[in-house]
């Protein structure tokens, strides 16, 4: 079994590798979501070992058995996945099982529709490992995007601070010309 490595892409406040979950499930990540405390799992305990009978088996029969073992093993999986890791208001209702390998999400896509198909309708994502780089990439730039909003306001602050201060340096500006006129005409 493979742990993704690309949370670690993430600033660390933005992700946890095997939260506890109020359930008591710990999924292999659980990454933190901006303006909510709602975080979107990713499992990364994608059953294997049926995909490897699948890849070497020669014969038809042994296709097929390899065939319905992957077909049992990740929908149960995917079963698994939907009854231990939704809860409502903790975590979103959408979550990621990673797949490590790019060639094993192809066999699964061309081979295994019903599976993709049967995680959708249960809020899964399927992940191979650039769509996972893909997707914590966008919630790089969605962390990005909050930063900067966060900030706007603390900058819109600022300036709002230096207008009025902006203000003050003109009336007295204003007060020093007046003077300035004043001593030039008692002279």
């Amino acid at each position: 079994r493979m742990v993704p490595r690309a949370p670690s892409a993430l600033p660390k406040a933005a992700h946890t590798l095997h939260a506890t979950l109020s359930n008591g499930k710990r999924p292999d990540c659980l990454l933190h979501m901006p303006n909510t405390t709602a975080g979107v799992v990713i499992d990364a305990k994608f059953p294997l070992e049926g995909f490897e009978a699948f890849r070497i088996a020669r014969r038809d029969e042994e296709k097929k058995e390899a065939a319905r073992r992957v077909r049992v093993d990740v929908g149960r999986h995917v079963d698994s996945m939907a009854e231990r890791y939704f809860i409502a208001g903790e975590t979103q209702d959408t979550a990621i099982l990673f797949v490590p390998s790019e060639a094993i999400y192809a066999d699964l896509a061309e081979h295994f529709s019903d599976l993709v198909q049967k995680a959708h309708r249960a809020r899964i994502v399927i992940c191979a490992p650039n769509m996972l780089m893909l997707a914590v990439q966008t919630m790089q730039a969605i962390l990005k995007d909050v930063q900067m909003r966060e900030q706007a306001h603390l900058i819109q602050g600022e300036v709002a601070k230096l207008m009025d201060d902006m203000g003050r340096f003109r009336e007295r500006v204003l007060d020093l010309q007046r003077h300035f006129g004043q001593a030039n005409q008692d002279i």
